[in-house]
This record gives structure tokens, sequence and C-alpha cells, in this order.
């Protein structure tokens, strides 16, 4: 009985062996292919990379010259009507809720507030606009 467990333990042996080794340059390139197709990724960055904050909106002045405010749209419109007729400009009546007086100023606004000065400076020069002055309005773009 031992001889046949040892011949039996040897058989298995040599088959375990040769069915299981192949060439090593067999092996080599089966390796080879599987690294090949594996990509390592980079590494990973911490989570507050990825915040996203909302953008900020911009605030973007304009510049009116007003040229006068009265507590009745009567007195609005009519100094209003007599502003055109003198500047030949549009000129524009609004409730300023505020201030509880009804504004009157020079359209379109100025974008730049130097323009506006300019301007406002010329119509110092004339009697019925010696009080005009600037009102920055901020938007939001």
């Amino acid at each position: 009985m031992k001889i046949s467990l040892i011949s039996l333990t040897v058989i298995l042996f040599a088959v375990c062996i040769f069915s299981s080794c192949s060439s090593s340059s067999e092996q080599t390139q089966v390796r080879k292919q599987e690294t090949d197709s594996l990509y390592i990724l980079d590494e990973i960055p911490p989570e507050d990379a990825f915040k996203f904050e909302s953008p900020v909106q911009q605030s973007v002045d304009v510049y009116v010259v007003q040229i006068g405010a009265f507590s009745s749209l009567e007195g609005a419109s009519e100094f209003a009507k007599l502003s055109r007729t003198i500047l030949k400009k549009y000129i524009k009546v609004e409730f300023n809720e505020m201030k509880q007086l009804y504004v009157v100023w020079i359209h379109p606004p100025f974008q730049e507030r130097t323009a506006a000065e300019v301007f406002r400076n010329e119509l110092w020069n004339q009697k019925e606009f010696k009080d005009a002055w600037i009102v920055t309005i901020e938007s939001k773009k």
C-alpha cells in the first residue's frame, strides 16, 4: 500500500506541475496585458475642492441729474414741461417712495459720474436749474 500511495502522490504532483505550469514568457505576456489595460487613478482631491460658490452680483451704478423735487404731481409735471422746452431733453417724473416726493430728472441716466457732473455744472449756469444735483442709483447686474 505504501508503494501505491507514494506512486499516486508522485503522479498527482507531476500532473499538477505539468498542467498548471506554462512557459514563463506566456505568464509574463498575460500579466503585461492585464497591466496595460489598467488605469491608475490620479490622487483624489479633498472634498472642499469641489465646492461651488454662487456668483457675486456686481452692482452697476448710474448717475441721474435731478433738477427738482415736488410734493405734488401737478407741480412736478409743470416743471418737467418747462424743463423740456428749455433743455430740449427727455425729462422724467417719478414718485420717490422714501422721500414721499415727485422727483424730476434728466433721462437717460449717465453711465459715468464725471459726465453727469459736467452736465449738472452746465445746468447751474441757468437760474431754473441752479439747484440741480446728482443722484447715484445702484442696480444689480
